[in-house]
């Protein structure tokens, strides 16, 4: 089986958020252990690793995997994040987000996606327009008809994207995603965002994927722009733009599926509205309390893959939820929450509940 690597016992240890003095302490193995563990410096023995496996919940095979570790802000993962977010808190992201896609990625070994649409990168700096301009060709592309697009999660989907609401334990960090040469595009989203930011969320960082694959310049303005022309098409928006009020903008919100901040921002950067007039009404969302929590609840769309992705395993494959628990190299599987159930719930899924818009199927070979 090799050796035990080093950098599985680190990513075990960020996404449970212990430091070495903290996992030493839950596995009974000295700290000083844990270092040379960690550093490669000594090898790590039998009874050490299945304490290391109790403490942190994953099984022995988890430490024997291979597997590269992407950071936050890389060419492959990006992320939405509040700049005062701690590094710690970061880590633990950065951790469970790897993990994710590596247990992710043991469940397609065995399924074909058949999309109706795909993903395709397309330089930022080629294209005159910019982001809004590569929006709009993303929105032709997969067919969105005019007007609001009604579930963002569908669409990327549709074009064989995988969406995985996750519990970070944290505000301070809404989104990220990985998208690796053989695997289709994966989107981590916060489960704890309302809904009208997670749409938001999802398709800023549907634009990192699609125009960053090597990041320079500004590329969360340029995110943000394509998020808006995506969600909110200027053409079609501008005309409802002008003479804003509170009310409106809530009218606005319930139609487009945004949020009313977004709105404001999308009306100013197509001149709809005076830089005083944007600044006077986030001055009244201050007061209503609106920057912290708007009124009007936005439905919280529904991820179909991963569903669909268990239900392949368990109907098709015969793949008990013992079975599923040694794919995922855990006892704990409770990351994703995909129905609002944590991830235990999802392995009973079955296919009548969710419209798949895209198809899985068993690979042949």
């Amino acid at each position: 089986m090799g050796d035990v690597n080093k950098d599985m016992i680190v990513l075990a240890r960020d996404a449970a958020g212990l430091t070495q003095t903290e996992l030493a302490e839950r596995a009974g193995v000295s700290q000083a252990k844990i270092s040379k563990y960690e550093n490669g410096i000594l090898a790590v023995t039998d009874i050490d690793l299945d304490a290391i496996c109790a403490a942190t919940g994953y099984h022995r095979d988890f430490f024997y995997s291979t597997e590269p570790v992407f950071g936050l802000g890389s060419a492959f993962l990006f992320n939405r994040k509040k700049l005062t977010a701690p590094i710690g808190v970061q880590r633990r992201v950065q951790a469970r987000v790897n993990i994710a896609r590596l247990q992710i990625s043991r469940l397609l070994r065995a399924a074909e996606i058949d999309a109706a649409h795909r993903f395709e990168r397309i330089d930022i700096e080629s294209v005159e327009g910019g982001a809004a301009e590569i929006a709009k060709r993303v929105r032709a592309a997969w067919r969105i008809p005019l007007g609001p697009v009604q579930n963002v999660t569908v669409a990327i989907e549709s074009a064989g994207g995988l969406v995985l609401p996750c519990d970070f334990g944290t505000r301070d960090i809404d989104a990220a995603h990985l998208w690796l040469n053989g695997e289709p595009p994966m989107f981590f989203i916060n489960s704890a965002l309302p809904g009208d930011r997670y749409r938001f969320t999802l398709t800023h960082e549907l634009g990192h994927a699609i125009m960053h694959r090597f990041p320079q310049g500004d590329i969360e303005a340029e995110a943000n722009a394509f998020a808006r022309e995506f969600l909110m098409p200027a053409r079609e928006i501008a005309p409802e733009l002008s003479n804003l009020s509170v009310q409106r903008l809530a009218q606005l919100k319930q139609r487009w599926k945004v949020a009313m901040s977004a709105l404001v921002y999308q009306a100013h950067a197509l001149g709809c509205i005076t830089k005083s007039r944007c600044s006077s009404l986030f001055s009244v969302f201050s007061r209503l309390g609106y920057r912290k929590a708007e009124p009007i609840d936005i439905a919280m769309e529904q991820p179909t893959m991963l569903p669909q992705l268990l239900e392949l395993h368990r109907t098709a494959l015969g793949y008990t939820d013992a079975d599923l628990l040694r794919v995922f190299m855990t006892d704990s599987p409770d990351f994703f929450d995909v129905t609002g159930d944590k991830f235990r719930t999802p392995f009973k899924v079955t296919r009548s509940t969710f419209p798949f818009p895209a198809r899985l199927t068993k690979r042949s070979r």
